[in-house]
C-alpha cells in the first residue's frame, strides 16, 4: 500500500508507486502538497503534529480513476485545507481518524465530472477544539457525495461540523447526502450546521443532524441486561466510533481506551 508520513507540515517519509505523483512547495507561512492519483490505488497518510501546523493540501483523482485514502492525525494544534478535484468517472474514498487537541479543517470537494464520486466518513474524540468546514461542489451532472462526520465530545472539547452541498442550475441527477453526529458528553456547546443550495430540482438531497447524549432506548436496553450505566454508555460510544470503519479498526480501539478502558 501506498503510505506518506507527515511530521508537522514537511513530508518525512514516503513509500509510493507509479499511480501517484507527488510535489512539495514550502515557505515559512505555508506548505503546499499536491497528489495527483492516475490510476487505481489506495494511500495511507499518517501525520503527526509536535508543533503549530499550517498545510495545504490538494488531490487531483484522473478521469476514471478509483482512490482509496486512509488518514490518521496524532498530535497537538492542526490548520489545514483541503481540495480534491474529480473529474469524470472519478472517485475517492476517504476515512479519517483523528487524535488530536485542536484542529482547524477546510475541505472543498470540486465534482468536475459527470459521475464523480466522494464517500467521506471521519470518526474524532474532541477533548479541546475541533472545528470542520466542508463544501461539496457538484459541478457537473450524476454526481455523487456522500459525507459522514461522527465525533464525541469530552473533557474540554468543543466540536463543530459545518456541511454544505452545492448544485447549481442544469447540473440533474446528482445525489447528495450528509450525516452529523456529535455525542456530547461534556455541557460544552458543540454545534452542526448542514447546509443544502440547490439550484436544480431534479436532485436527490438529504441531511442529518444529531447533537446528544448516548441514545436512550440503547442504554435502556443494555441496563436491562444488567450492565451498569457507565459500562452501557462505553459501549455504545465504542460501537459509533467502530461503525463503518472498513480501515483503522485497531488505530479507532486505540484511541478509544485513551479515554475509556
Amino acid at each position: 500500500m501506498n503510505k506518506i508520513i507527515i511530521v508537522n507540515d514537511e513530508i518525512t517519509e514516503k513509500d509510493l508507486d507509479n499511480s501517484i505523483s507527488v510535489t512539495y512547495s514550502g515557505n515559512e507561512f505555508l506548505s503546499e502538497i499536491k497528489i495527483d492519483i492516475l490510476s487505481d490505488t489506495d494511500l495511507t497518510i499518517n501525520y503527526i503534529s509536535t508543533e503549530e501546523t499550517k498545510l495545504h493540501l490538494c488531490f487531483n483523482i484522473l478521469e476514471g480513476v478509483k482512490c482509496n485514502l486512509f488518514e490518521i492525525k496524532n498530535g497537538l494544534k492542526y490548520k489545514l485545507g483541503y481540495i480534491y478535484n474529480l473529474d469524470k468517472d472519478s472517485k475517492i474514498n476517504i476515512c479519517k481518524i483523528n487524535d488530536i487537541n485542536i484542529i482547524k479543517e477546510q475541505l472543498i470537494f470540486n465534482l468536475n465530472g459527470e459521475f464523480a464520486e466522494t464517500n467521506y466518513l471521519l470518526k474524532t474524540i474532541s477533548d479541546k477544539k475541533e472545528k470542520y468546514d466542508l463544501m461539496v461542489y457538484h459541478n457537473a451532472s450524476k454526481t455523487i457525495s456522500n459525507i459522514i462526520n461522527n465525533g464525541v465530545n469530552v473533557l474540554d472539547g468543543k466540536l463543530s461540523f459545518v456541511v454544505s452541498g452545492f448544485v447549481p442550475n442544469g447540473k440533474v441527477d446528482c445525489v447528495l447526502d450528509q450525516k452529523n453526529r456529535i455525542i456530547n458528553l461534556t455541557n460544552k456547546k458543540c454545534e452542526i450546521k448542514p447546509n443544502l443550495f440547490i439550484d436544480e430540482n431534479d436532485v436527490i438531497a438529504n441531511h442529518s443532524a444529531h447533537i446528544g447524549k448516548c441514545n436512550e432506548e440503547e442504554m435502556f436496553y443494555l441496563m436491562s441486561r444488567g450492565i451498569e450505566p457507565k459500562e452501557a454508555e462505553n459501549l455504545i460510544i465504542r460501537g459509533f466510533l467502530l461503525n463503518g470503519l472498513k480501515q483503522g479498526q485497531n488505530e479507532m480501539e486505540n484511541i478509544i481506551n485513551k479515554y475509556w478502558r
